[in-house]
């Protein structure tokens, strides 16, 4: 009979398999009794001028409240760390990989291919939490009738308070108010869009939200009348394009993480003035 191609694996290995399982299971065991602290995983760099500084005690402030009391979005920072460990990356180079994202989300925006766009803008975040990236995509989410996605990015964006340009925040608070209308909080839609005039006075589209929510706070206001008006405002729209097919295709397109000499690093460390958002 001809020798079987597969051979058992020799008793000797299996005792060392069987201790990295028993190592990894402790490790679980440990990090679910004690788990990480943001300031571990989040390192803020040294040496930093003082507008860097607040950009990374925003993003610091960001991780921590996504982190309380959610495991989840805590593993997700500690696989962001691992990453940068083994990749050897620097937070100034998540920072320029994330910017990047940003731009090329904003290219399939501009082409209308939303779900592309979203999954860029996503990657951003997940890569360097900034308050533009959350504010385009709340604009994204929007344009998807993703109502409850937009008012969360937008809070987030606003939460930030690193907005350095006053119509960049009025249109966080235009694009919130815009997804409290049609989640039907019409005060808080009302609230926002009030914010939004006092940014950015003169533009006309903010005038016509203003209206269109105060005419709406007077009108629903029982509570059939709320359901009758979700019911015509929160419609499905059908895309062409899955969320994991639109990470497939951006995963094909080879994008990597930006590499910055540490020359430029030190010089971007010691930014003089604001850093605009």
């Amino acid at each position: 009979m001809a020798e079987h191609p597969f051979q058992p694996l020799k008793p000797a290995v299996l005792p060392e398999s069987e201790h990295a399982m028993e190592e990894f299971a402790e490790f679980l065991r440990q990090e679910a009794i004690n788990p990480p602290k943001v300031n571990e995983l989040f390192k803020i760099p040294e040496g930093l001028s003082l507008a860097w500084q607040g950009v990374f005690d925003g993003v610091a402030g960001y991780y921590e409240r996504q982190s309380t009391n959610n495991r989840l979005n805590l593993i997700s920072l500690e696989k962001r760390s691992w990453i940068m460990e083994d990749e050897n990356l620097s937070e100034f180079e998540m920072l320029s990989t994330a910017t990047r994202m940003k731009e090329k989300g904003n290219e399939e925006f501009r082409k209308g291919n939303l779900v592309q766009a979203q999954v860029l803008y996503v990657s951003a975040v997940a890569t360097f939490p900034t308050p533009d990236v959350m504010n385009n995509l709340a604009a994204c989410c929007l344009r998807l009738n993703q109502y409850d996605k937009a008012e969360k990015f937008a809070t987030e964006a606003l939460d930030m308070h690193l907005f350095t340009n006053s119509l960049s925040a009025a249109k966080a608070y235009f694009r919130r108010s815009t997804a409290r209308l049609h989640l039907a909080d019409f005060s808080g839609a009302l609230e926002d869009v009030k914010a939004a005039q006092e940014l950015n006075p003169g533009e006309q589209s903010i005038k016509d939200l203003l209206q269109n929510a105060m005419s709406l706070n007077e009108a629903v206001k029982t509570p059939t009348d709320v359901a009758d008006y979700l019911r015509k405002h929160l419609n499905d729209t059908t895309y062409t394009m899955t969320f994991a097919e639109g990470l497939s295709h951006i995963a094909k397109s080879g994008m990597g993480y930006i590499r910055l000499p540490l020359a430029v690093q030190e010089d971007m460390k010691n930014t003089v003035g604001a850093i605009s958002f």
